[in-house]
């Protein structure tokens, strides 16, 4: 696997505070506790490691990243390791506002801020006690301060796929790239997956017109799309057309196992041989055999994976 580039997704907790349907109550194991994860230290350790493998783009996510009362160290002990890095967060922004400058002085450049309704009453039906126009503040504020801000939507039929012409003018009005996300089939929530499944082609369809544009990456998620309006948005459609044979991606969870795919169970032990004791030659090794041995475990190849939440995965 050529490493050039590399992205790693670095989950940092498996709580979160909100009850997405096709996420928490469809977790199928209890949070790890505090006491597991990796600290702002250990992460140190291992971000120059990280780096010398190829990967220079980090992504902290959670369960909900922003929960961590020590995310900006943890930003700052991956910026110390890996000083050329891009640092990127995904969360549901509620509390970002608070927490912004601090991050963005610590070394985050981009955010991605999760919002499944524009709506504050729906949006808390679908996602749980928050208000949306809090995170939105927060989203424009962020885009004065960090290099590149995104809104991720994941469309439900039934539940939000009427509001995504509203994503779009919000989209242009505020200069914030959307992306509309198909629902993954982690096998969790299979009985609301199977009913609020909405298909990248039925997305398309709600929109209306559009012109194809080129990825901006070949192992970018996003396939893009330009409206008749001249508004830019990303589409994933990680389960009817999965990107895998593109993918450049290693995971690593709250408790330090490194994985080749989202779909993956287990994986391997690179927070336990940290905590171990291990050489930087010993963890280079760990590193290196992820590389070596990543191949997708989607649903659609023959490989079983066992069902997980996306708080447990880290999205």
């Amino acid at each position: 696997m050529d490493a050039a580039l590399g992205i790693l997704r670095v989950s940092l907790l498996q709580q979160c505070q909100y009850d997405c349907a096709y996420c928490r109550p469809g977790s199928v194991a209890a949070p790890a506790p505090r006491r597991a994860q990796l600290s702002a230290g250990e992460y140190g350790r291992l971000a120059p490691l990280l780096g010398a493998a190829g990967l220079t783009r980090i992504r902290f996510t959670g369960g909900e990243p922003l929960l961590r009362a020590d995310l900006c160290e943890v930003v700052a002990a991956f910026r110390r390791g890996l000083p050329e890095a891009t640092l990127a967060l995904t969360t549901n922004g509620q509390r970002l506002g608070p927490q912004l400058k601090a991050l963005a002085r610590a070394g985050l450049r981009r955010v991605t801020v999760h919002v499944d309704s524009l709506d504050p009453a729906r949006y808390r039906a679908l996602m749980g006690p928050g208000d949306v126009a809090t995170v939105l503040g927060a989203v424009l504020e962020a885009r004065a301060v960090l290099d590149e801000v995104k809104l991720n939507v994941v469309v439900q039929r039934g539940q939000n796929d009427d509001e995504l012409p509203s994503f779009l003018a919000w989209s242009a009005r505020h200069r914030v790239e959307v992306r509309f996300i198909e629902l993954m089939n982690t096998g969790s929530a299979v009985a609301y997956t199977q009913a609020a499944f909405c298909s990248a082609a039925q997305i398309l369809e709600r929109v209306g017109p559009v012109t194809r544009l080129q990825r901006r990456s070949p192992s970018d998620p996003a396939a893009l799309y330009r409206t008749a309006d001249g508004v830019t948005f990303g589409l994933i459609a990680s389960d009817s057309a999965p990107f895998c044979g593109d993918c450049n991606r290693l995971r690593l969870t709250s408790t330090g196992l490194l994985r080749g795919c989202l779909y993956q169970s287990g994986g391997l032990p690179l927070g336990a041989a940290l905590k171990d004791g291990a050489t930087d030659a010993q963890l280079r090794l760990l590193i290196a055999e992820a590389w070596r041995t990543k191949r997708s475990h989607h649903p659609l190849t023959a490989r079983a994976h066992a069902p997980f939440s996306m708080a447990e995965a880290g999205g």
